[in-house]
């Protein structure tokens, strides 16, 4: 019986070096030159214990989705300055798109399922993995090798991934696609769109949230999904949500606020939908009308 301890701990170490040299298994084949630029000090790699180690004030961000680990390598070049790569394990690909939807503000430059560069930063995602890649030093230099390090990653991640089914709920007509944000939690939704300092939607980690902008002929509007694990608890929300957000509405879950613009709200199985600053109230409601669960 005293041998029980000893022998769990011993599984669990098996198990944490078969997972940290089945994840390595990726990372060998990067490569260790980038034209002129080398690999230099040793990776690291950080799980969700140690991520704060690493990005220190940022790493609730990724601790809201499902992060796995962080692989990270730097590359410096003739003038000293570093490339550094960081390849983000992000439990699937639902959660890598999510992370990336949820700071995009750049152009696409078709790298990955989608990518963007700006300012010295290259970020993009493919199948469970999200890959950011910065540099310290000049961006004019960099961005080659920046460039050609992140085709080189895309070619070693050879499977794609599938973005949340929530997405296929919206509407498409009017869609501003480079709006789309996908979350789980409160606090993300509010560095989206500011709700509420409460958390009246009731969101956790198991709420699949999108939220996307309709621009077009003159009207606009927000649509917000978040899908809960049942019926009863979006109804939960919803519920919370009209007696916090709108209580004029009542029932109806319809009403125009202070600045003009509609908002309206409904459950429909699992899932609350809920369109905000419409400018037109027929323009929410065709919208509304659109969304298919």
């Amino acid at each position: 019986m005293k041998t029980l301890p000893f022998i769990v701990i011993l599984i669990v170490f098996v198990l944490t070096s078969y997972s940290e040299i089945h994840a390595k298994g990726l990372y060998q084949f990067l490569p260790m030159h980038v034209g002129a630029w080398k690999a230099h000090d040793k990776d690291e790699f950080y799980n969700r214990n140690t991520l704060y180690q690493y990005i220190n004030g940022g790493a609730e961000l990724y601790l809201a989705f499902d992060f796995q680990q962080v692989f990270v390598r730097r590359y410096i070049g003739s003038d000293h300055t570093e490339i550094i790569l960081d390849i983000y394990d992000m439990g699937s690909a639902g959660d890598a798109f999510g992370i990336f939807s949820v700071e995009r503000e750049d152009e696409e430059i078709g790298i990955g399922q989608e990518s963007e560069y700006g300012g010295g930063l290259l970020r993009f995602w493919k199948d469970r993995f999200f890959i950011s890649i910065i540099t310290t030093g000049d961006e004019k230099n960099a961005k080659p090798i920046m460039i050609k390090l992140a085709q080189a990653v895309d070619h070693i991640i050879d499977t794609k991934g599938l973005k949340p089914a929530l997405l296929k709920a919206l509407p498409r007509e009017a869609l501003d696609e480079t709006s789309l944000r996908y979350f789980h939690t409160a606090a993300i939704l509010n560095r989206q769109y500011f709700l509420a300092e409460k958390n009246i939607l009731k969101l956790d980690k198991h709420t699949d949230c999108v939220l996307g902008q309709y621009k077009g002929n003159d009207n606009s509007a927000y649509i917000l999904l978040v899908q809960y694990q049942n019926s009863d608890l979006a109804d939960d929300a919803y519920h919370t949500f009209l007696a916090a957000y709108m209580p004029e509405a009542k029932e109806s879950g319809i009403v125009q606020v202070e600045n003009k613009t509609w908002t309206m709200t409904k459950t429909q199985g699992s899932i609350l939908i809920i369109v905000l600053e419409a400018n037109q109230k027929d323009f929410g409601m065709n919208l509304m009308a659109q969304i298919k669960p």
